[in-house]
Formats: structure tokens, sequence, C-alpha cells
């Protein structure tokens, strides 16, 4: 079960650290707690609004085109998300398990009616909002000017968490050649890139793709944003 230290310590880490301990209390009356395992979704665009605090485990969220791909926005730690779709449904991007995560499930209609009449809860709704935009720039510098590591990371993360089904070792289905045509590097970059990483230990190569052994190490605290 989630324990209330595990909740405030997720609180801390969100854009809702500095509300009153009695308005935390209001907004998580009524949540359930949600398990999912690795690669499972939370929710999906276009869903109808979903508010939880994300106590433990490792996200990411994303964006899907229409033909079906994704693009990962970010990779998340313990905080808020879907709180902004309340405001104005449906939801805009896609949440999916990286890791075995725990959530506290909220009520959208209690956070609704905090965020109406709670200026502190409204204030602390349009950070993360704002949070949403800057990610969205921060993805194109990253894939503009970012470093080649960078982006190698976040691309077998990514592929890695396309593999099914859920609950199964993350292994990133691609090839160097792939590899680097998504990152638009040469395959020599990239192969010294993989190289670094087997030896740190954070992925293998194996029969099939790249099994990813420490999914963390891939995104680590410098990516994080504050989730929305």
């Amino acid at each position: 079960m989630v324990d209330q230290a595990s909740i405030d310590t997720a609180f801390a880490k969100s854009a809702f650290a500095d509300l009153p301990a009695d308005t935390r209390r209001q907004l998580t009356v009524g949540a359930r707690q949600v398990r999912l395992s690795s690669k499972e979704y939370f929710f999906h665009i276009g869903d109808e609004p979903r508010s939880a605090l994300l106590v433990r485990g490792f996200i990411r969220t994303m964006r899907t085109h229409p033909d079906g791909r994704e693009l990962t926005i970010s990779w998340e730690y313990p905080g808020f998300l879907g709180v902004t779709s309340v405001m104005r449904p449906p939801l805009v991007i896609g949440v999916q398990a990286v890791t075995d995560t725990t959530f506290l499930e909220l009520s959208t209609d209690a956070v609704r009616e905090r965020a109406m009449t709670d200026v502190t809860v409204a204030w602390a709704i349009a950070r993360l909002g704002n949070s949403l935009l800057r990610r969205a720039i921060d993805e194109i510098v990253i894939f503009a000017l970012g470093d080649l590591r960078s982006r190698v990371e976040w691309r077998i993360l990514e592929a890695a968490c396309r593999s099914d089904p859920p609950a199964t070792p993350l292994v990133a289905d691609v090839t160097q050649d792939e590899l680097a045509l998504a990152v638009g590097a040469a395959r020599p970059s990239v192969a010294r890139i993989l190289k670094t990483l087997r030896d740190e230990g954070t992925i293998r190569s194996m029969y099939g793709g790249i099994l990813v052994l420490r999914p963390k190490a891939l995104a680590p605290l410098p990516h994080r944003h504050e989730v929305a």
C-alpha cells in the first residue's frame, strides 16, 4: 500500500509542494491506488481526464501521430500528472509506465472544484500548463542541438517501451543502422556510444535488439520536468 510518507514525498517534488496540508488532504480524499507493470499505459491521448499523483516508479509521456508513431515528450519521476486536462479535456498526452509504477488516482471532479475555488490550486495547475509548453520547446532543442548521447539514450528507451507485452524485459528492437538514422548520426558514432553504455552496464546487446538493464540511467534527473 502507498504510505503517507511516500505521498508527502511525491507532493514535495511537484508544483503542488507549497499547498497547505489541509488542501493536500482534500485533493486526495477518495483517491485509489493504481499499480502498473512496465510498459502498461495509464492513459492515452483523447481519453477522458484522469488525474493522479505518481508515487513510485518511472514513466514517460508522449504524443501520438495519426499514423501510430509515438514521440516521447519527457521521462518523469514522482509528481502530478493529468491535472491540466481537468480544465480542458480531453487528455493531450499519453502516459506509460517504464518500470513498475504506483499511482494515487485522484477524483477529477474534486481537482476541478478545488481549482475553481482555491487560487493556490489554480496557480499550481497553471504552472504545470506552462511546463507543457517548456517541454515542447525542450524536445525541439534536444533533437536540434542536444548531444548525440542523449539522443541515442532517448531513442533506445523509447523503442524499448514500445516492445510487447507489458511486464516483460525492456528490449529495443532496433539495429545500429536504424538507430543512427533515427538520431541523424553516422553509424560509427552511434556504435561508440552503445559500447560506452554497455561498458557502464546500462544496456546489453542481444539477438533481436538492445536489452535495457538500467532504464533510469538512460533518462536521468537532468532530463526530468514537472509532470502535467
